[in-house]
C-alpha cells in the first residue's frame, strides 16, 4: 500500500485538481515490484517457439547424418513439451497484467526509482526526484550547455580516425563508430540511507560517440600492435 500527499489546485470556492491520498497496490502487484528492478518477463513461448524449432533444425544439420533424425525427435519432443505446458503461460500473463497496471498508476505522477546501495526499488513523486536532480546539479556546480555537443564529439572521432591511416584502414572506421550516438542519459538512483534522500548520478555512456570508439579501438589497436 502506498500513500502520497495529496496534490491540490484551488481556485477560490472550487478544486480544479485532485490527487488520490490513497492508492492501492494488491499483494501481487507489490510481489511484482518485489523482484527487482533487474527482473524481465520471459518472452511467451507462442513468441519464439518458430525461431526455435528453425535454429534447432540449422543446428542440426551440421551434425553427422545418420544422428540427425534422433536429435529431431528429441528437439521435437521437448519443443511440444514447451508447448504444451501451461504453467509458463500463466505466469507470464499474471506478471504481464500486474505490470500494466502499475503501469497506469504510475503515469500521473509517480515514476520508480532505484536505491544506491541495494536493489531495492522506490516509488516516487516525479516532481520530487526532479527537484532532487535539480538540487544536485546546483550543489554540484554543473554547467548547462546551451546546444548538444554529440555531433562535433562525433565529428572529432572521424576526423582522427583519418589521421591514423597508417594503423587502422578506412574500412575499419564504420566498425569503430557508433553510426548514430545519442548524448549519454542520466539515471537516479535514491541514496535512501542519508538524510534527505539525495541522488546518486550514474550516466549511461554506451551510446555516447566516444564509447564505441575508445572501446572498440583500444582493442583492435592491442591486436595489431601484439602482431
Amino acid at each position: 500500500m502506498l500513500v502520497k500527499q495529496a496534490q491540490t489546485a484551488h481556485d477560490n470556492t472550487k478544486t480544479t485538481h485532485t490527487q488520490a491520498k490513497l492508492i492501492n497496490l494488491t499483494r501481487e502487484q507489490i510481489h511484482t515490484l518485489a523482484l527487482g528492478s533487474n527482473y524481465a518477463l520471459e518472452k511467451d513461448c507462442k513468441h519464439y517457439v518458430n525461431e526455435l524449432i528453425i535454429d534447432t533444425e540449422n543446428a542440426i544439420r551440421h551434425l553427422d547424418p545418420t544422428v540427425q533424425n534422433t536429435f529431431r525427435y528429441m528437439a521435437a519432443t521437448k519443443v511440444k513439451q514447451i508447448v504444451a505446458t501451461n504453467t509458463h503461460y500463466t505466469l507470464y500473463k499474471r506478471h504481464q497484467y500486474n505490470l500494466n497496471q502499475i503501469r497506469k498508476i504510475l503515469q500521473k505522477s509517480l515514476t520508480i526509482a532505484r536505491t544506491d546501495k541495494n536493489k531495492s526499488v522506490v516509488i516516487i513523486n516525479k516532481d520530487s526526484l526532479e527537484q532532487k536532480i535539480e538540487t544536485f546539479v546546483e550543489e554540484n556546480n554543473i554547467t548547462r550547455l546551451n546546444k548538444d555537443p554529440t555531433d562535433s564529439y562525433q565529428k572529432q572521432i572521424q576526423h582522427a580516425l583519418q589521421k591514423c591511416d597508417a594503423l587502422i584502414e578506412k574500412g575499419k572506421h564504420r566498425y569503430l563508430m557508433h553510426i548514430r550516438p545519442t548524448a549519454p542519459n542520466l539515471h537516479a538512483y535514491i541514496k535512501t540511507h542519508k538524510e534527505n534522500q539525495p541522488i546518486r548520478p550514474v550516466i549511461n555512456n554506451t551510446q555516447a560517440p566516444s564509447y564505441k570508439a575508445t572501446y572498440k579501438a583500444t582493442k583492435f589497436l592491442n591486436k595489431t600492435l601484439k602482431t
